[in-house]
């Protein structure tokens, strides 16, 4: 298995199924990358040629294999907190908006949260966390957080809410000790089962519109980046179908979209408003 290379034809068809599933556009200066990681499916399933791995991916077999083969070729690498200011203001001027609308009885007394790229969980259990923080003051409330992505490893991992220090480099000892139990291993640390249970999580394709909105929030993040053009047109046409009236989206600064944000109002260079 180790002898056998992936030729420059095989290496295209493989990029061009990845675009044609997911919409990421792999560059083509990811041969080796993409190689070594299209090995490691060989070798769990025991086939001895690319070729046959993809005409497997291509088959009628392809929906049972499709999930580890996603897993294997695209990246997922986030941290609690990234890009802290957008949690800032999910914490604060969010969360304050909300309670202010249902106050004066614009809004019932619940929100839905959709972080739509949410890889291993970081960013939405970030928005658990300040909403955990204000309790009390959303109690009785009808809320959802959900957390979508196209890996299935990812969204096990999410589900699991077991992290390593990388994941929590931005958390000092207090906020460590307060939203997470020691694990395993002195690296390893376990979100607290009352803040994990704030979140849930689904498998979904950016390329499909999505049934679970409409959405007072959207979080896009470190994921377009990896769209092409028409991808990221067809990716935003269905973000901006999901919001609600009066709903926000906050945008990844490496997105590439603001051009295709045009229906909606730019608040801030991360901040869009779906009007009301």
């Amino acid at each position: 298995m180790s002898d056998v290379e992936l030729t420059e034809d095989e290496f295209h068809r493989f990029i061009a199924l990845i675009y044609r599933v997911s919409g990421v556009r792999i560059p083509t200066t990811k041969r080796v990358l993409i190689t070594n990681r299209l090995r490691r499916r060989l070798r769990a399933l025991n086939i001895t040629k690319f070729s046959d791995y993809y005409a497997l991916l291509t088959g009628p077999k392809a929906q049972g294999e499709m999930p580890q083969f996603l897993d294997e070729v695209t990246t997922h690498e986030t941290y609690f907190f990234r890009d802290a200011h957008h949690f800032e203001w999910f914490g604060n001027e969010f969360l304050e908006e909300m309670q202010t609308q249902a106050r004066l009885r614009k809004r019932p007394k619940g929100f839905k949260v959709w972080s739509a790229a949410s890889s291993t969980g970081e960013e939405l259990y970030s928005m658990a966390m300040k909403l955990a923080e204000q309790r009390a003051a959303f109690s009785g409330w009808d809320i959802t957080l959900l957390g979508t992505d196209l890996s299935m490893a990812s969204l096990q991992t999410a589900r699991e809410a077991k992290y390593d220090t990388r994941s929590l480099r931005r958390l000092g000892p207090p906020e460590r000790k307060k939203w997470f139990d020691p694990g395993a291993t002195p690296e390893t640390w376990v979100l607290k089962p009352e803040v994990k249970a704030l979140a849930k999580f689904k498998h979904h394709n950016l390329l499909i519109p999505t049934r679970d909105g409409p959405f007072d929030c959207v979080f896009i993040k470190n994921v377009l980046i990896y769209f092409d053009p028409e991808s990221k047109k067809t990716a935003v046409k269905h973000l901006i179908a999901s919001l609600a009236k009066g709903g926000y989206l906050v945008v990844g600064p490496t997105e590439g979209i603001f051009s295709m944000l045009d229906p909606l109002e730019k608040l801030k260079p991360w901040l869009y408003r779906m009007p009301a």
